[in-house]
Formats: structure tokens, sequence, C-alpha cells
């Protein structure tokens, strides 16, 4: 038997630089995309928000050659994000394009949302841990491992290899030094809605999440909860459920959220505090140096882009930096860049720095200080010293509202510096469209 055949039955195949991953037997593949990576087919999974593939690729300095067939006539392609000025090569129903950098796509063929081809391109993994070893949560490739919930401890390892699909949840709680990588996929299929969150981290600290995707998410996907020193780096979230916010920063310190994919009918980010719906320990802690960057991010139905609040029950939020950034989609009709501060917090020093935003509706910004239904504080809080730079909008011109309390609970120090929205530089508030009460000191440079 010939090397190429044998390779094509074993569940992680390496082929001039790129290592695709083969699927365990019987899950479902894509009805509308197929892909080749540097000649070599990479499975298509079949998901309710479109067809999804994953490789590895060894040295992006030579490039990786990529060829995607669609069952369909191609009239147009979009490739988002648009930053990456990726310019494929249609011919018929085949789309070609060269990679030289890890990447997380989208793909749209005819203006399609609905069914795009979601494309993760990893760099090679670095010293992936063996099976065996006591504290190693190992999941082998080629094989469905329905687990249910995983519960991880002090020092403890999560592996999912790539091509395999691990049907449960990670749970922690009080734990220290934790790693949670792979290039596999973490489901949460088997879950009803609001049963299981899918990467919990408790009170815990000195956590790393790194590679994994996470599809069908039926509840918050990773709530990060009283703790500390939490990154995640490179990890795919893929769900258009009810209530399947991205990450949900609740009133911890020290995360950063690193080249990440969130694609979620609800909140992409949401940072927060005091949040006691499914915690019964105290989590009322100030929230600060927090970060998330160089990530992608889409909005579905509900929910937001970038979100503070509406849970904000601390007495400071600060420290927050949201930078460069691709927000491609923010579908629903709340809004891209929001803080919603609905209890005592003092939310200050937040800087959005060089991000991108491709097809925004609803509010592009919305900062409010409200009484809301998730309210709980009597006592209001502020929100003030804000720096927004160097934003590009490549959409049609929104509203966006800055609305205070009262004149003692009120917005100021907002800076808009180099913000260009479909073409168009912000010089003033009537310029952008801005609506505002109880803000003051709002600077356009």
């Amino acid at each position: 038997m010939k090397p190429l055949c044998i390779s094509l039955l074993i569940p992680v195949a390496l082929f001039a630089g790129a290592t695709v991953y083969n699927p365990p037997h019987g899950v479902e593949q894509d009805k509308v995309f197929q892909v080749k990576v540097a000649g070599q087919s990479s499975f298509v999974y079949s998901l309710p928000v479109g067809g999804m593939t994953y490789f590895s690729y060894s040295s992006f300095a030579r490039r990786a050659d990529i060829e995607i067939t669609v069952a369909r006539p191609v009239e147009t392609v979009a490739i988002r994000p648009k930053s990456l000025n990726i310019r494929p090569v249609v011919n018929g129903n085949v789309i070609t394009f060269r990679l030289d950098r890890t990447a997380q796509l989208s793909i749209e063929i005819n203006g399609d949302t609905k069914h795009p081809l979601l494309l993760f391109a990893n760099p090679p993994e670095s010293a992936p841990p063996k099976p065996g070893p006591t504290g190693v949560h190992y999941f082998a490739a080629g094989t469905i491992h329905n687990v249910g919930r995983i519960t991880v401890t002090s020092g403890q390892i999560v592996y999912i290899a790539g091509g395999a699909i691990v049907r449960g949840s990670i749970f922690m709680d009080q734990a220290k030094d934790v790693h949670i990588l792979g290039r596999g996929v973490l489901d949460g299929s088997l879950y009803k809605r609001g049963e299981a969150r899918m990467i919990e981290v408790n009170r815990s600290t000195g956590v790393d999440v790194e590679g994994i995707i996470i599809t069908n998410s039926k509840h918050w996907t990773i709530p990060v909860t009283a703790s500390d020193k939490v990154t995640l780096r490179n990890v795919k979230l893929v769900s258009d459920n009810d209530w399947d916010d991205g990450v949900d920063i609740v009133g911890s310190t020290n995360v950063t959220v690193d080249q990440c994919f969130i694609r979620t009918k609800d909140d992409c980010i949401a940072i927060k505090a005091g949040v006691d719906y499914f915690t019964k320990f105290n989590n009322q802690h100030d929230v600060s140096n927090v970060i998330v960057k160089r990530s992608v991010l889409w909005n579905g139905a509900w929910g937001n882009g970038l979100e503070i609040g509406f849970e904000t029950r601390a007495a400071s939020i600060s420290g927050i930096r949201f930078l460069d950034n691709d927000l491609i989609h923010v579908e629903g009709p709340e809004g891209t860049f929001t803080i919603h501060n609905g209890d005592r917090a003092v939310i200050s020093d937040v800087i959005y720095d060089n991000c991108r935003v491709e097809d925004s509706h609803g509010l592009l910004v919305d900062f409010k200080i409200l009484k809301s239904r998730y309210s709980k504080d009597e006592q209001r809080g502020q929100i003030r010293n804000i720096q927004f730079r160097r934003i590009r909008v490549d959409h049609k011109e929104i509203p966006s509202l800055l609305q205070g309390f009262d004149a003692k609970h009120a917005i100021g120090g907002v800076v808009f510096e180099d913000v260009v929205v479909d073409g168009r530089r912000w010089t003033s508030l009537v310029d952008a469209g801005m609506k505002t009460t109880h803000a003051e000191e709002i600077v356009f440079k």
C-alpha cells in the first residue's frame, strides 16, 4: 500500500508543511464547501452556522495554498477580516488564495452570512502532552468522546487533540496552574439550553486556554469569575444559541484574550462584576487589567460586540484595553462598543485602539448609566476617562448614544481621536450623529 493511502487512514496527516485533521467516523461533512490545503483535503464540518475547517501549518513563510470548491455558482467572495487584505482568485466555483500567516477567516459567498466557511489556520503545536501521565485529561484524535463535565484541579492539563471531538464541558473552582490546549473540538451539543457553561473558571489563578475550538455552546461559553491571571489564546468559539456569550469576565483581574475568534448569538465579550446567576460565592470584586486584542468578533442576533455591563456590582472596573480587533459582523439591535453601567461601579480608564468594524447594526457607541432589569444596587455609578483611537468603520453611518443617569452620575472625559466612519472622520457630536444626556467633556481630535 502506498504511503499516501496509509496516511489517509490516520486522524492527523502532515503534507508539505500542513497538518490536516481527519474527523471521527460518522461526523457529518458540509455539503457546500470542500477545502484543500497545500494540495490535501481538509475536512469541512457541518455546523448550524456554516461550514468549518481547521488545520495547522508549520511555516507560513512558505505560504499555504488554499483551494475552496463551492457547490453553487460563485459571484462574489468576501474574506473577513478584510484587514488581512486577502485577494482570492475565482475560477467558476473554485476559489484560491494564499495565506502567509495564521488566520481565522469567515469566507462568505454571494453575501451569504447564514452559511459561510469558517477557516482556522493554526500555528504548529509546541510540545503537546502525551497520554498516560497523572493529571492529564487526554482526548485522542479520531474519536468522539462523550464525557459530560470534566472537573479539573490544580496543576492539571486538558488536551484535546486535533481530530478529536469532546462532547462535554470543563469546570474548575479554586484551582491553580491549569492548562487547556490542543487543536480539537469541545462540543456542547449534548446539553440543553442553559444547562452548562463550556469552560467555567471560578476563583482560580494561572489558567491558560490555547488552540481549541468550542462549538454549540448553550450558556455562557467561557465565564471567568473571581479569578486572576487567565489567558485565552487562539481559541475559536462558534455558536448561535440563546445566552451563549463568548467570554464573560466577572469580578476578575489580569485577563487576556488574544488572537481569538468569537462567533456567538449573544455578547462576544462581556465584562461584569457581582453576577450571581449560577455561583454562590461572592464575586463583587473590582475588575482591572483586562486586555482583548488581535481577535475576530462576530456578534449575532442578540447582545453586543464589546460590552462592559450590565451587571457592575463593584467599586471599580478599570484598566480595560480593546486593541487591534476586527468586528466583522454585529447583527443585533444593541451595540458595537458598549458600556451599560447598571450598578454602582466607577468605570474608567477604558481604551479602544486600532479596532475595525466591517458591519454594524444597532448603535455604534452606546454608553449608559441606568437602572436596568439586571440592576441590584440602589446607587448609580460613573463612566469616565474613555478613549477611542484609530477606529475604522467600513459601514454606513449609524447612531451613537452617551446617556448619563443624572448630573451626579454622568459620563465624562470621552475622547474620539481619528475615528473614521463610512470614510468620514468624526469632528463633533453632530458629525458623529451622537445624542448625549448628562455627558460632558466629549472631545474630538
